[in-house]
């Protein structure tokens, strides 16, 4: 049982009903936390071969593994969404809906998922520092987006688990040399976890030194008013590999929120079902 603490002259605390309101917490304040999935490690096992294929799959979409390495844009499998049912069970897990209907609301959008795989033999353009949201130097009072990075495979100090800068989410600019190195923290989590950002909050991979690959999946979830990196919604389509019937799960893909093609159109969503 956690301490209770006394305070004097606070008129608001954060709730503190159950696990997800404690996850929740370290997220507002530090801007990172590690929720459990549930998910049983056959599954992982499962998952590790199908983000290996479907990398595989795009690296001959492009023509070569080189095409990528000229765009830095290798070890990325992009929109796993649209190539596999298994990631649309992966961006809808029950644990990670909840946190996010707590902090959101009812209304939040799926803007990425991408597959990571970080080699130890390679370089890694994610090792730099950077935001979710990139070029951004601004803060919000309240979270407008974060990052549900899922760990395929363990995350470890030796296979280059997640650097972040506690708190920088709160702070517009990136902060100094100095504070970088006294400050920044190593995250390790266990496989079948997602490492939960704030997209604010300052962070990179870490190099992988082991002898094997640490697989990843990134989502970016956000307010429904910023857009998705690639139209999920199309992509589902035209890959024609999964068919999404659920509305809203459909509405957190995307299907509600993409532009309207004309005022009939908008109006026609609207329509009572």
């Amino acid at each position: 049982m956690s301490t209770v603490h006394s305070t004097h002259g606070v008129a608001m605390r954060l709730n503190e009903a159950d696990l997800i309101d404690e996850r929740l917490a370290e997220l507002m304040v530090n801007g990172y936390t590690i929720l459990d999935s549930g998910m049983p490690d056959a599954a992982l096992v499962d998952l590790r071969a199908r983000l290996d294929s479907v990398y595989s799959a795009q690296c001959v979409e492009m023509d070569g593994e080189d095409v990528l390495r000229s765009m830095h844009d290798t070890d990325v499998a992009r929109c796993v969404v649209a190539y596999d049912a298994a990631f649309l069970q992966l961006a809808t897990n029950n644990n990670l809906m909840q946190l996010a209907r707590r902090l959101f609301g009812s209304d939040f959008i799926l803007m990425q998922q991408n597959g990571i795989l970080n080699r130890p033999d390679r370089d890694n353009y994610q090792a730099k520092w950077h935001r979710d949201l990139s070029y951004q130097h601004w803060v919000s009072t309240k979270p407008l987006a974060i990052n549900a990075l899922f760990c395929v495979d363990e995350f470890t100090n030796d296979n280059g688990a997640t650097f972040v800068l506690p708190a920088t989410h709160h702070v517009e600019a990136f902060p100094t040399n100095a504070f970088v190195s006294k400050f920044e923290l190593q995250l390790t989590a266990p496989a079948g976890s997602y490492l939960i950002l704030d997209a604010m909050l300052f962070h990179r991979a870490g190099i992988n030194r082991s002898a094997s690959v640490r697989r990843a999946v990134n989502h970016l979830i956000g307010l429904p008013f910023m857009a998705q990196q690639i139209d999920i919604p199309r992509a589902i389509a035209s890959a024609q590999k999964i068919d999404v019937v659920d509305e809203t799960t459909r509405k957190y893909l995307g299907y509600r929120w993409s532009p309207a093609a004309d005022a009939v159109e908008w109006r026609r969503r609207r329509l009572p079902k």
